[in-house]
């Protein structure tokens, strides 16, 4: 019989006759607390397996594909240098073309990216591929990734030999009659322990907590009766019904990950006897031959760049001349002080990129230069179709498509106006109607869900980033700011995601604040867009850690390059500290660096290895704070 069990009936047995209609309430919640308390063990240990087989599942993916992923990424490396290389040759030949000095050697963005985060082998696995025939996406198993780990079994589920032990050695501590100063308190100590050993030997815990209570609350521990026992238990109950809440939140969470959802498409397709490793590496296999194609046409024209730019050096070797040191004049090579840097090649989305997908990027890079309201007019159906269920509301009519357009093509004097456009579609844009989930939305789309795969290689090359960049920024609600007077479309960032996600409304113009919401269920419209307006860098984002975890603070690139240690504690203090009614002073947190603390006028930008760091002296540390901000968060979503 359990301890909680054996306590229980000997107390029942201690208790007249006429006092066990008054033990009942207390015998019913000992059983309640039973109950819970097995329910979460029983949560725990379910989680615990749950998560053990995601990961075995993880790392045999892992193995059995990896390969086939690193030969994909290769094969892009290919195309991406070969599509840097042309980028900067008819870029040194419009320079020239135009009499202007080439354009100054920078380091890339991917270059710095890739310094600061190199991926790892493993990473090529992470991309996924998805059937658009009605098939379930298949997505590759995060290897280790947080989807897979269990929680640490709360305190509430200890052995109970362990808690009693635990509870009787405090009150020893403090109730040994060896610590009296005079016979007097040595008396009343030792019927204090008395207590405390009789509790202990009925192994009665309840007794034990309550005690310790009143002594950590310096109250005598005196004898406890029923009301004060029943108290305690519903306490405990509350406490435990709350740890299975977040235990089978857990479970929920892991059950719908990408890994779980993954291992039951290959559960099955094993059933319908197939293997979705086989087809899965077969269909990887064949997207890196189509990328290795695709370096074998680019190659031609990256030799007709090569021919553009020698042209061009021809004419300006014999119009630009430099004098030497002696005085002599004498012909000056433009492309003697030009270097071209090549940039890392970003990894494919998660749409298996074809042959198709391959040439369409190709299309859009020479729009870019040739009739770059085409690619606006692309950028326009990509966006509303990978914005989930529902487009943003600027998409939403029709009325509000033509305005944004309007908006967008008024850098193009020749680019039509959207009916015009509408007649007009290039062979990868049609109009007609497309399921997405529950929903069904109809007007400007891709030709082919395919084809999106190619928008998002496109998106890799400058020229089309830059127009997508515009279109992203043209879609957000339209606003005034009260900070600066100027109106037009609202900018769309998370003021804060890791710990807590804050959605939030930036004036285009100065950066302040707008509107802040949270957003319930699942994300579509324009917060879906999220991932690509920090990819195209219309937004930037700044994280630093607390404890373990990172917390990511998105601003205007702007703000974010003059962002100041101050300004970043002051941040996490207002949407964090404030908001929470936290008792930690915003002094009382420092952000560090890799190369030590920062004053509040330092700025943070380029700065490795962002930490708030708590100070000795706030009561608390980064660990406390982050488990106390935790705690609080959940609490917002109880009724």
């Amino acid at each position: 019989m359990p301890p909680d069990d054996r306590a229980l009936a000997r107390s029942i047995a201690l208790v007249p006759a006429e006092g066990r209609e008054a033990a009942r309430p207390v015998a019913e919640a000992e059983a309640r607390l039973r109950a819970v308390l097995a329910e979460v063990t029983a949560l725990d240990g379910e989680l615990e397996a749950l998560s053990a087989a995601l990961a075995a599942f993880s790392h045999a993916w892992e193995h059995a594909v990896g390969a086939s992923f690193a030969g994909l990424a290769a094969a892009e490396r290919v195309v991406g240098k070969l599509r840097r290389l042309e980028e900067g040759l008819l870029a040194l030949a419009d320079a020239l073309a135009a009499g202007s000095p080439p354009p100054p050697a920078r380091e890339p963005a991917g270059r710095r990216a890739r310094g600061r985060s190199r991926p790892s082998a493993s990473g090529a696995a992470r991309e996924a591929t998805r059937e658009d025939d009605g098939e379930p996406e298949v997505a590759s198993a995060p290897a280790g990734g947080e989807d897979d780990r269990g929680a640490e079994p709360p305190p509430e589920i200890e052995a109970e030999e362990r808690v009693l032990k635990r509870l009787y050695r405090r009150l020893a501590r403090v109730l040994h009659p060896d610590l009296a100063r005079d016979p007097a308190e040595a008396a009343r100590l030792s019927e204090l322990m008395a207590r405390v050993n009789a509790a202990y030997a009925k192994g009665d815990r309840t007794a034990l907590e309550v005690m310790a209570e009143r002594v950590g609350a310096g109250e005598p521990p005196g004898e406890l009766t029923d009301e004060e026992r029943l108290a305690h238990l519903e306490r405990r109950i509350a406490t435990l019904a709350r740890i299975a809440a977040s235990l089978g939140r857990e479970r929920d969470r892991l059950v719908r990950s990408d890994t779980h959802r993954l291992r039951a498409e290959a559960e099955r397709r094993a059933a319908e006897g197939g293997v979705l490793v086989a087809e899965t590496r077969a269909g990887v296999e064949e997207e890196a031959a189509a990328a290795r194609a695709d370096a074998l046409a680019r190659l031609d024209r990256v030799a007709a760049a090569a021919r553009a730019l020698a042209r061009a050096r021809r004419t300006a070797m014999r119009e630009i001349e430099k004098r030497g040191p002696t005085g002599a004049r004498r012909a000056f090579d433009p492309l003697a002080e030009s270097d071209l840097v090549r940039r890392s090649a970003a990894r494919l989305e998660r749409r298996r990129a074809t042959a198709e997908a391959r040439a369409l990027a190709r299309t859009l890079e020479d729009a870019a230069r040739a009739a770059p309201w085409e690619v606006a007019l692309t950028c326009l159906a990509f966006f509303a179709e990978d914005a989930g269920g529902r487009p943003p509301e600027a998409l939403a009519s029709a009325e509000g498509l033509a305005a944004r357009w309007d908006r967008i093509r008024a850098a193009w004097p020749a680019a039509p106006d959207l009916p015009r456009a509408l007649g007009r579609l290039p062979r990868h844009l049609a109009l007609g109607a497309r399921a997405e989930g529950d929903a069904v939305q109809a007007g400007l789309q891709l030709a082919s869900a395919e084809l999106a795969a190619g928008v998002r290689i496109a998106l890799d090359a400058t020229p089309v980033a830059a127009i997508a960049r515009d279109v992203l920024a043209a879609l957000g609600p339209e606003e005034t700011c009260k900070a600066c007077g100027a109106a037009g479309p609202a900018l769309h960032l998370h003021r804060t995601r890791g710990l807590d996600t804050l959605h939030g409304l930036a004036c285009a113009a100065c950066g302040a604040i707008l509107r802040s919401y949270w957003r319930y269920g699942e994300v579509d419209g324009l917060e879906a867009l999220a991932p690509h307006a920090l990819r195209l860098g219309l937004i930037a984002e700044v994280t630093a850690a607390l404890g373990d975890t990172a917390l990511g603070f998105q601003m205007l690139p702007a703000e974010a390059e003059a962002l100041t240690a101050g300004r970043l504690r002051r941040r996490f203090s207002e949407l964090y500290l404030a908001p929470y009614d936290v008792g930690v002073a915003p002094e009382a947190v420092a952000v560090v660096a890799d190369d030590g603390p920062l004053g509040d006028g330092a700025r943070v930008a380029g700065r490795a290895g962002l930490q708030l760091r708590v100070a000795a002296d706030a009561g608390t540390t980064a660990d406390g704070l982050l488990e106390l901000l935790r705690a609080r968060i959940e609490r917002r979503f109880r009724p």
